[in-house]
């Protein structure tokens, strides 16, 4: 019985992490001052931006993904980049639209 809750569980889990992956249009990773495009085309200007950050921090370490929502894409920034770079990010990702 455990083992049939246990592999539902998995199942479930893959699944939704697989729906969640679909609905990404773009993500980016950030470490020290390198800054990767794991998967999609984020817009260049954005890549520009996150770029500055990265030379004016240093120490930043964390995922910027883009999600679609309906007919727009939503930033969704990894809580592990502080509060003020994720703010100001999504500033500018709104000043873009």
């Amino acid at each position: 019985m455990f083992s049939i809750l246990v592999i539902t569980s998995v199942a479930l889990f893959g699944l939704l992490y697989l729906l969640r992956r679909r609905q990404e249009s773009f993500c980016i990773t950030i470490e020290g001052i390198h800054l990767n495009v794991k998967r999609g085309r984020p817009p260049q200007a954005l890549l520009r931006h996150c770029q500055q950050l990265v030379q004016d921090a240093r120490t930043l370490k964390g995922t910027i993904r883009g999600v679609k929502k309906g007919s727009a894409v939503v930033l969704s920034c990894s809580r592990s980049i502080p509060a003020s770079y994720r703010q100001d990010i999504r500033l500018f990702w709104q000043h873009q639209l």
